[in-house]
């Protein structure tokens, strides 16, 4: 039997709001533009990319989320911090990649948003370097670091909050003091006794970074002339928004 705590905190509610609604959504198929490999980048094509990035990625951190509620439920609080770091990363990158498509889009480069989206969407570090060769590398080009992205979430979309909150997430995700420190306390300066002292503690990063996050894929859906499921994304907003206001005192 697993333990169902009582949590009615505002980051807690708005992970599960969040959850309940991106599992709602559905996704139509994505056809891309009758383009050859060589011709160059049309605005059909750049839109169409941002949306095969932007829909994966909804559906994946709906899965991230939908897994932190059912972490919180069973009272896993230990591994709630290591879903919330992949969550945060996700959140991060969506915002990396908002500002540097409406970056090339601004100045009318349509060439250099298409070079910067390719590697977004077929990038793989790990294909890149273990199962690849010279000549076929280029079809696994790697993308930017996730470091990159999250320096750039922080420096720029999350100023006012935690500037640690990435580092907070992480340091629980390996094997080190912090981590092993949540299992055991000393109860003497010779004994060591094994209890949970797992607190919850990421709950406000990862509530924060996945309202930022969705708000980042919103803004790019709008660039990508994709109104479906960006309606579904803004009553999302609309009802964190909402529980917000009902939630304050």
């Amino acid at each position: 039997m697993t333990a169902t705590p009582v949590d009615h905190s505002q980051s807690v509610s708005m992970l599960r709001l969040t959850a309940e609604h991106l599992k709602k959504i559905t996704f139509p198929q994505l056809v891309r533009p009758a383009l050859g490999p060589n011709a160059p980048p049309t605005i059909e094509l750049i839109q169409w990319a941002i949306q095969a990035y932007s829909f994966p990625w909804i559906r994946h951190i709906n899965a991230l989320i939908n897994g932190i509620v059912l972490l919180i439920d069973s009272d896993n609080k230990a591994a709630v911090r290591i879903v919330g770091r992949s969550s945060y990363e996700f959140c991060a990158h969506a915002y990396y990649v908002k500002k540097h498509v409406k970056q090339y889009l601004d100045a009318k480069d349509l060439v250099a948003a298409w070079k910067f989206l390719l590697p977004i969407g077929t990038g793989s570090r790990y294909i890149n370097e273990f199962h690849s060769t010279p000549e076929g590398s280029e079809l696994f080009p790697v993308g930017p670091h996730i470091s990159k992205a999250v320096n750039c979430f922080q420096k720029e979309a999350r100023p006012k909050e935690t500037e640690d909150d990435y580092s907070y997430l992480s340091e629980f995700c390996h094997p080190n003091m912090m981590t092993f420190s949540q299992h055991y306390r000393w109860t003497t300066p010779y004994k060591i006794d094994f209890v949970d002292q797992v607190e919850f503690g990421a709950f406000g990063a990862v509530a924060g970074s996945t309202i930022q996050g969705l708000m980042e894929i919103h803004e790019l859906l709008k660039i990508g002339n994709e109104r479906q499921i960006n309606g579904a994304i803004i009553r999302l907003l609309k009802a964190i928004a909402d529980q917000h206001r009902e939630d304050k005192p």
